[in-house]
């Protein structure tokens, strides 16, 4: 998938992929390019309407492998990933298994959510932590 994600030159097109997937995705969102989300347990993933994932970002709804090791045993876990309406998720960035991105909330460029954050706010870094409190009205108040 991460190669169609890449030459699809619409974010529509690149939309209908994910799901065709089986992730749900609300209206009028945009997906850049490279964006991958965990296939494995797609219906985990839920983006709300008007949200925007920039480029080179990863959603993670598991932590899982097929190899049998210690830490397979303490880090085999599937949770629910949610994006709220009217997010923004910045390039590069991560998204993992039980975080959710608030309704309205910005994640600057290149941060990891691990957990879930709150409406109007910025949240940078790894672990993203709230930078500062947004103004609070949408634009179609």
């Amino acid at each position: 998938m991460m190669i169609g994600m890449s030459l699809l030159p619409l974010s529509c097109l690149r939309v209908c992929i994910l799901r065709i997937c089986g992730i749900k995705i609300g209206s009028g969102c945009y997906i850049g390019f490279n964006v991958i989300c965990d296939t494995n347990f797609p219906s985990l993933i839920e983006i709300g309407d008007h949200v925007t994932i920039s480029h080179n970002t990863s959603i993670y709804s598991h932590t899982a492998t097929p190899a049998t090791s210690y830490l397979s045993t303490i880090y085999n876990d599937c949770r629910a990933v949610k994006i709220g309406d009217g997010a923004w998720v910045g390039a590069n960035c991560t998204v993992l298994p039980g975080a959710t991105v608030a309704d309205n909330c910005m994640i600057g460029a290149g941060s990891v959510v691990s957990k879930i954050t709150t409406s109007f706010a910025l949240y940078t870094g790894n672990p993203c932590k709230k930078i500062k409190d947004l103004p609070n009205h949408t634009p179609h108040e």
